[in-house]
C-alpha cells in the first residue's frame, strides 16, 4: 500500500472510532432501545481499535518505546508532577481545599478511568495518526477526547449545569499538555500517570459514583 493510501486509512480508522466514542458517550444515559445505539457505537470503536492492536510489538507502539529504567523513572516524575499542578490548579478555581481531606474507594475507580482514557487516546489514537504528522496527532487526540468528553454533558436527556465552555477548554489545555509530554517522551506513562493522579486529586471525597460514570 503507498504511504499516502496508508496515511488516509490509518485517519479514516481513527476518526470513524472517534466518532463512534462521541456516540457512545451522547447515547449512553438514553432508555433502551436507544441505548442499545450507544452500546454498538461502543464495539464499532473497540473493534476498530482491537484490529489494529494484534499483535504485542502493536500493544508497545501505542504505550510507548521501550526507555532505560532511569529514563522511565524520569518519566514518571515527569507525569506525577503535571497531574498534582493540575489538579491543584483546577481544586483552586473550583474554590475548594487544595487537598482532599478524606479519600473514598470511588478515587480509584476514578483513576483506573482517566487511564483507560489515555490508553484510548493518547495511546491508540495519538500513536495511530503520529506518522501523518507529530503536532497533528496531539491535536487530534486532544480534540477527540473533548469531543467525547462534552457529548456525554451535550445530551438532551441530562439536566445540568455543568459548564460546557469551561469543560470543554480544560480538558483541550489538559490534553494538550499530556499529549505533548506523550509525543516528547515517546511514552505513554507521564500522561498517564499524570491523569491518573490528577482525577486521584479531584474525584478523592467522591463517595460514591457521579451520574456521568455510567
Amino acid at each position: 500500500m503507498k504511504p499516502e493510501a496508508n496515511k488516509f486509512l490509518l485517519l479514516s480508522e481513527a476518526t470513524l472510532c472517534s466518532l463512534g466514542l462521541m456516540a457512545f458517550s451522547y447515547f449512553i444515559h438514553y432508555k433502551f432501545p436507544l441505548r442499545l445505539f450507544s452500546f454498538a457505537a461502543l464495539l464499532l470503536s473497540a473493534y476498530i481499535i482491537a484490529r489494529n492492536l494484534r499483535s504485542l510489538p502493536d500493544l508497545k507502539k501505542s504505550f510507548g518505546e521501550s526507555a532505560h529504567e532511569r529514563i522511565t523513572m524520569i518519566y514518571l516524575v515527569t507525569g506525577a508532577a503535571t497531574g498534582l499542578s493540575l489538579s491543584l490548579f483546577y481544586r483552586w478555581h473550583l474554590d475548594i481545599s487544595l487537598f482532599p481531606k478524606s479519600i473514598h474507594s470511588f478515587t480509584f475507580i476514578a483513576a483506573l478511568i482517566g487511564c483507560m482514557e489515555e490508553l484510548v487516546f493518547r495511546g491508540y489514537l495519538q500513536e495511530s495518526v503520529r506518522s501523518i504528522n507529530g503536532s497533528f496527532s496531539i491535536f487530534f487526540s486532544t480534540l477527540s477526547h473533548t469531543a467525547y468528553k462534552c457529548c456525554l454533558f451535550l445530551s438532551p436527556v441530562i439536566v445540568t449545569d455543568i459548564d460546557i465552555g469551561f469543560l470543554a477548554l480544560w480538558t483541550v489545555g489538559a490534553g494538550l499538555i499530556f499529549g505533548t509530554i506523550r509525543h516528547l517522551t515517546k511514552s505513554l506513562l507521564p500522561s498517564l500517570t499524570a491523569h491518573a493522579l490528577f482525577d486521584i486529586l479531584v474525584y478523592a471525597e467522591f463517595v460514591q459514583a457521579p451520574w456521568w460514570v455510567w
